[in-house]
């Protein structure tokens, strides 16, 4: 399973910061996974990344984003 991991930071407060975790799964979509398929490339991810941290965005808009990448899940440090 490839993860996109998102370092997020309060609008009004932005030395308030954690990582966000977005799933690259099989089929079926539940909340805070994408989508795409039983076999998802980590070249997918960067694709589909902006897209998936856009809709993030939509529904955290005290939250701005700092900075992403994509990896196998659970072996992403913090970043």
């Amino acid at each position: 399973m490839i993860e996109l991991v998102v370092a997020v930071c309060l609008i009004d407060q932005p030395s308030q910061c954690k990582d966000v975790y977005l799933n690259f799964e099989g089929p079926g979509i539940s909340e805070g996974t994408m989508s795409q398929g039983a076999s998802v490339t980590p070249q997918q991810c960067m694709m589909n990344g902006q897209m998936e941290m856009a809709k993030w965005i939509g529904e955290h808009p005290n939250w701005q984003i700092k900075k992403w990448r994509c990896g196998i899940a659970g072996q992403m440090a913090k970043i």
